[in-house]
């Protein structure tokens, strides 16, 4: 790594963006519209950076003055840009990721030149399981205090958790008229890791994170849900969401015990 670093050293395809982008996309529509109208309005200096990533420390989204913004662009701050300490060294995104706290690092103690001129707050953002879905930064000028920028982070993200939260519950919600015999049956014949796989995607968990939890590759992953898609006939994500908001009470009951 290299300790003069001035530009962020990886981005991501318009492809690879489409794709995180899309796997997070339940975080995203929860958690951008806090961050733009709660967040940010109050933070009390508008060239204050704001940085969104998801569990792997690729940005989602940035929001700041349009001077600030600029400035990023020049830098490869943008989306698809990777925070990982491998990829532009020990940052707030990357020692939140590692430590799963919060935590705030002055601009002296950046590794790489590229954030000596910032001093940031970063904190996880974690699903209703405990996992970490998602990252918060805000960063500003070196030569200012962080003041109450540890406390609004703090809020922001225990709300963007509440929210996501109840988004999710909202589609468990127990279905009035009992479920058909057919999808039952179609129920029955889902193999127990094609359960488990959809089990966990329901509670909001990625494709990665279902791999290490499963101890599978995230081929795999995508296998057994590709297989669980065809044989409840699901074609799209509006689909999955209604038929497993009625058959998650069985799912729960025949999966295999992961303790999730």
């Amino acid at each position: 790594m290299n300790p003069g670093l001035t530009l962020m050293p990886q981005i991501l395809t318009e492809a690879e963006i489409e794709n995180i982008s899309a796997e997070s996309a339940d975080l995203s529509t929860t958690a951008w519209p806090i961050i733009k109208n709660l967040l940010y309005p109050n933070l009390t200096d508008k060239d204050q950076l704001i940085i969104f990533c998801n569990h792997e420390g690729y940005t989602l989204g940035i929001l700041s003055s349009p001077q600030v913004l600029d400035l990023c662009s020049r830098m490869n701050i943008s989306q698809g840009a990777c925070f990982r300490e491998e990829i532009c060294g020990t940052n707030a995104i990357a020692l939140s990721m590692l430590l799963q706290k919060k935590v705030a690092i002055r601009g002296e103690q950046h590794y790489c030149q590229l954030f000596k001129d910032w001093s940031c707050v970063a904190a996880p953002i974690r699903s209703p399981g405990g996992n970490i879905i998602g990252l918060l930064d805000v960063s500003m000028d070196c030569e200012k205090g962080l003041e109450n920028i540890p406390a609004l982070v703090q809020l922001a993200v225990q709300y963007i958790e509440k929210m996501y939260e109840e988004k999710l519950m909202s589609r468990l919600t127990p279905p009035i008229n009992p479920v058909s015999p057919e999808l039952l049956l179609k129920l029955k014949i889902l193999s127990i890791r094609e359960k488990d796989v959809l089990l966990l995607l329901i509670k909001g968990w990625t494709e990665n994170q279902i791999a290490d939890e499963m101890q599978i590759s995230k081929e795999t992953v995508k296998t057994l849900k590709k297989r669980a898609f065809k044989k409840l006939s699901i074609n799209s994500k509006i689909e999955f969401f209604n038929i497993i908001r009625e058959l998650t009470p069985y799912l729960n009951t025949l999966c295999s015990k992961r303790g999730t």
